[in-house]
């Protein structure tokens, strides 16, 4: 009989009060996969979300609620918690497709048990109030001046978090910092060709956008090598094409 692996789901929430129960949900009630646990890391709330949070506290593995130092401190916190084969993270607002668990973990059987840090990524759907888009993931050579694969689909074997933690350096770009140390250890990565996650994009700033490629450029040089010509080079093309993209959405 074969025997599955125990999958870790990890949700960061700080003062969510209106899109968490929607991800708890997901996790809990829309995986019919059994073998998981959920994890869920709280920023020290105060606007009610820790009340909807315990609601569904005794299906819940573990909460932990107080103040952190950032993103990378609350996603290192909730990979310190986890004991699954493999680990997720989901963010407060954000869900999986329906059943994906499944597909997730049996992509993960086929993968090479010799190769300790292994990664499973699919496409992304992303949403808001008025429209969604399912993207597919880039070339993984693209690595040198991009995040190629979309972070909320990816789960990964627990070797990568036992040996990796999440910069806390980085405050926008920290899954391309950690997912390019994958990459240049030799991380194998599989795609399953289907929607793993829906990310909400309501609320994500320009601001915010254009300080991750900073870290990006800093990442690409410090974990993947590349020329410090080069990094500033791939860095303000992408700040160009970024505000090219968004002047067109204004005048259209």
């Amino acid at each position: 009989m074969e025997v599955l692996p125990k999958i870790s789901i990890i949700t960061i929430v700080y003062n969510d009060v209106k899109n968490i129960e929607k991800t708890i949900k997901n996790v809990l009630f829309e995986q019919e996969y059994s073998n998981k646990e959920y994890i869920i890391i709280d920023g020290g709330s105060t606007d009610g979300t820790l009340e909807i949070v315990n609601k569904y506290r005794d299906k819940i593995s573990a909460v932990i609620s107080e103040k952190d130092q950032g993103i990378s401190d609350a996603f290192n916190k909730g990979t310190k918690q986890a004991s699954g084969d493999l680990v997720g993270l989901i963010n407060s607002g954000d869900y999986y497709e329906p059943n994906i668990l499944s597909e997730i973990a049996h992509l993960f059987l086929k993968s090479d048990p010799n190769i300790p840090f292994r990664v499973i990524h699919g496409k992304l759907t992303l949403f808001n109030s008025q429209t969604s888009k399912t993207y597919l993931p880039k070339g993984l050579d693209t690595f040198t001046f991009q995040m190629p694969i979309w972070h909320p689909t990816c789960f990964v074997s627990r070797e990568v978090y036992i040996k990796m933690q999440y910069d806390l350096d980085y405050k926008i770009a920290m899954d391309y910092d950690l997912f390019s140390r994958i990459y240049a250890d030799k991380g194998a990565f599989y795609f399953l060709d289907k929607t793993v996650a829906h990310m909400n994009t309501e609320g994500i700033s320009n601001v915010n956008a254009t300080k991750g490629f900073d870290e990006v450029c800093k990442a690409s040089m410090k974990n993947l090598k590349v020329s410090s010509w080069k990094a500033y080079l791939y860095r303000e093309y992408r700040k160009v094409l970024f505000h090219v993209v968004n002047l067109k959405k204004r005048i259209c």
